[in-house]
């Protein structure tokens, strides 16, 4: 990774402030704490790199159509508030612990086993399929949040709690079990 310069932060600025895509400008740079709030970047694959601390608020990742890759990257304390992912976006494995993401449209982005304690989300679109979250944590507070103001309570249950619910369904319990296998 090449380090961020002055030089480029103001060239990005620029860009930014015209409405133009930086991709070219920040590919193999380091961009861990830089401020590139309203950016447009149409290629963001970056895979196992620490982008800690990334404003990228506002911004939009990604095109119509293309896949992004950003998976095993760590990206704590990142604000991701009102970010767009266009097109199919891969965040697998990564860590987005203590990450703002409100406002954020992330109804294309498959993020199994990816860590997103205390994170913020806030009218955040997310897809909850177990295509696309399999394997994600998520603090017990989100699931209060989600749950605030419906007739429902959502709980953590241990496998002898499934066991019991499930007693007369075989195939829900195998289904169960294989998926907790497969982590």
């Amino acid at each position: 990774m090449l380090p961020m310069t002055n030089d480029l932060r103001k060239r990005i600025k620029i860009r930014i402030k015209n409405h133009l895509d930086i991709s070219d400008l920040i590919q193999d740079v380091d961009i861990k704490g830089e401020d590139l709030q309203y950016a447009i970047i149409k290629n963001f694959t970056r895979v196992k790199v620490d982008i800690s601390r990334v404003n990228l608020s506002n911004a939009v990742i990604g095109e119509k159509g293309k896949v992004t890759n950003i998976s095993g990257n760590i990206m704590r304390n990142c604000r991701f508030c009102d970010i767009r992912f266009l097109g199919r976006v891969y965040m697998r494995k990564c860590i987005c612990d203590g990450s703002d993401f409100n406002g954020a449209d992330c109804s294309n982005v498959e993020y199994q086993k990816t860590s997103f304690l205390n994170c913020k989300f806030c009218e955040t679109a997310i897809r909850l399929g177990s295509s696309y979250s399999w394997g994600a944590k998520f603090s017990q507070n989100f699931f209060d949040d989600l749950a605030k103001g419906w007739a429902i309570k959502i709980t953590k249950l241990t496998y002898e709690e499934i066991k019991e619910k499930f007693k007369n369904d075989q195939k829900m319990l195998d289904l169960w079990k294989g998926d907790n296998e497969r982590r």
